[in-house]
């Protein structure tokens, strides 16, 4: 579906402004119901908001209504009730903030949505999701089933707004996620800038899905875009037959809302794609020639936080084991695939220095997280031939 912005003609100001700058502006939009929770590769590689918390109806957690900036410590937004209910992540969260907020909501927090968590898959326990519908966290590095909503069926429309810092063309992304055993309509409409651009329905919300819109024509002084959504009140028994899974026609109007994507915009470089593993880079014997600015005998304390007592770089690379010692693994592969020009791997081997640095001496969940994000870095695939890569002057 595509749609662009009709301004009427007379208006003036302001108003005259916003309509003839999204006159620019270009919207498309789809649904889809095939990636699932694993957005990784597919959504966010600029920036993503997803949320967190316990698998319990009750409490729920406030977040919102005010803007969110470039992310917190360790990626995690401290709100009321919860100290990380949400999560942000992506190579360029400071040209982005956030806020989800709902229309109304009770004193003495008007504007507030909430935060939900629900019970995995198969877990018997009620208040369950599918499987693969449950949504890759980036800051716990797992996979759980969380969600936004307006609370108690009363606060709609439920808003999740980005605010971008530059302009040209970008893709973005809803994740809509409910329990299993209901059958959920929700209608939406996309502002950016306050003029309506887009507008449509989700069907069958026993599958998560994605709202994805494809904007081009975004102006170089940046843009907030907007997305409001409300349950449909289903009455016709008919609307059933949309839904894969049967299940309650009628459970609302109260709106999920379980993450926001951004690619594409200038403000988020193209996404990297190379990483060299632990094993390719400690076999000297074929890729030595692909070690650049560092050298297998150097000492791990020479460049790091002293984690490795007397260990070289190639002593790391080579022990086993998990925790620290996997963490150590995929810190130094990370060190030299951001030292090699000849792989784009999206983060230099300083940045990589700071973010062990950080973490070290810290606690196991923190380097099994860290670790992840290396781990999956460096296993993107290797685009180079050791014996033929260019060594440093």
């Amino acid at each position: 579906m595509n749609k662009q912005a009709i301004a009427g003609a007379g208006i003036i100001g302001l108003f005259l402004y916003a309509a003839t700058a999204a006159a620019d502006i270009s919207v498309s939009s789809r649904i889809d119901d095939k990636t699932g929770g694993d957005w990784r590769g597919t959504y966010g590689t600029c920036y993503s908001v997803v949320p967190w918390a316990p698998p319990a109806v009750y409490p729920e957690y406030q977040v919102g209504p005010d803007f969110e900036g470039d992310k917190p410590e360790q990626y995690i937004i401290p709100i009321t009730g919860n100290p990380s209910a949400a999560c942000i992540s992506g190579a360029a969260t400071d040209q982005f903030d956030f806020r989800i907020f709902t229309d109304s909501s009770p004193e003495p927090n008007p504007g507030h949505a909430f935060v939900w968590g629900f019970h995995q898959p198969g877990s018997g326990e009620g208040n369950e999701v599918l499987a693969d519908t449950p949504q890759w966290n980036a800051c716990r590095s797992i996979f759980y089933p969380a969600t936004f909503d307006g609370d108690l069926f009363k606060y709609e429309p439920l808003s999740g707004e980005i605010k971008l810092n530059t302009g040209g063309s970008a893709t973005v992304a809803f994740y809509f996620l409910s329990e299993v055993d209901q059958c959920r309509v929700q209608k939406y409409k996309l502002y950016i800038d306050t003029v309506l651009m887009d507008e449509g329905q989700i069907q069958d919300l026993t599958v998560g899905k994605y709202v994805v819109f494809d904007i081009t024509g975004l102006p170089e002084g940046g843009s907030t875009i907007l997305l409001e959504t409300e349950d449909v009140d289903l009455t016709d028994e008919g609307t059933l037959a949309l839904c894969q899974n049967g299940g309650n026609s009628r459970l609302g109007p109260n709106s999920h809302l379980s993450g926001i994507f951004v690619d594409g915009t200038q403000a988020c470089a193209e996404p990297s794609t190379d990483g060299c593993t632990p094993g390719f880079w400690k076999n000297t014997r074929k890729h030595l020639p692909a070690w650049v600015g560092y050298s297998p005998n150097q000492l791990f304390a020479s460049v790091f936080e002293d984690a490795f007592p007397g260990m070289t770089l190639k002593d790391v690379l080579k022990q086993g084991g998990g925790g620290l010692k996997a963490l150590g693994r995929h810190t130094v592969a990370a060190l030299l695939n951001g030292a090699n020009s000849d792989i784009d791997y999206g983060m230099s081997s300083a940045e990589v220095i700071v973010a062990f640095n950080e973490v070290f001496p810290g606690s196991k969940s923190e380097y099994t997280a860290l670790k992840n994000e290396f781990a999956y870095d460096n296993e993107r695939g290797c685009p180079i031939n050791g014996k033929s890569a260019p060594i440093a002057p």
